[in-house]
């Protein structure tokens, strides 16, 4: 049971590799989930990310699980892996009652910023919560970071895989899975690299250098689908 690397698409944050291939890139590097997140995009453009990307990963003959930030109609669409919550989504109870009524197969995974908001994810029938920003982030400036305490106490209080984002990187990722999360989502560490493909790899060894046991493991099936 090892921990999971999630690399979030950001178009204002990648460096010389555009995006889609900066994404590919990230997954031949060993990232084992990509969630496509454009919250400002309207839904054609974030599909044809989407189609594209895959197409790209089918390239390189990379599969990750592919997931897509808030848009439940583009993860049925595009027969996604997950869809990934953020406060102004859909609630899980209801995206949780649509899959359920019809018959679906993508993980629901949402964000949360407090322990009892992750209990209550849970008890909507989240399969993953994403709790942060753990350290200062390029992506809160001037909000004051979570912090490892309460990343720890989080992983104790669910039943189900924490992720832990905001400011992690090759150095502290050790102190972060030492707190028993499933895993770490990251954007800037790798996207902005000049070889997206190396800084993941990198990430992915000092995991596994970290030999730390996750509480819970991250789902690495999706739901009723089997071997694809």
């Amino acid at each position: 049971m090892a921990a999971v690397l999630h690399v979030l698409s950001d178009r204002t944050r990648n460096g010389a590799v555009p995006l889609v291939p900066a994404l590919a890139e990230a997954a031949a590097g060993g990232a084992d989930v990509l969630q496509v997140r454009d919250k400002k995009a309207p839904a054609s453009v974030t599909y044809d990310l989407v189609r594209e990307l895959r197409a790209a990963l089918d390239d390189r003959d990379c599969h990750p699980q592919l997931f897509v930030n808030d848009r439940v109609d583009i993860a049925i669409a595009a027969d996604l892996d997950g869809v990934h919550l953020a406060a102004k989504s859909l609630p899980v109870t209801i995206v949780h009652d649509v899959r359920e009524r019809l018959n679906l197969s993508f993980f629901v995974g949402c964000s949360v910023h407090a322990v009892a908001e992750a209990v209550a994810a849970e008890r909507a029938g989240a399969d993953y919560v994403t709790f942060g920003h753990i350290f200062p982030s390029a992506s809160h400036p001037g909000l004051p970071p979570q912090g490892l305490r309460a990343l720890a106490h989080v992983v104790e209080t669910v039943s189900i895989p924490v992720i832990a984002i905001g400011g992690i990187d090759t150095h502290n990722v050790r102190d972060v899975l030492a707190t028993g999360c499933s895993g770490i989502a990251v954007i800037g560490a790798v996207l902005s690299a000049d070889s997206p493909r190396d800084a993941a790899a990198r990430l992915k060894e000092a995991m596994e250098d970290a030999n730390a046991e996750p509480k819970v493991a991250f789902p690495t099936m999706t739901i009723g689908r089997g071997d694809r």
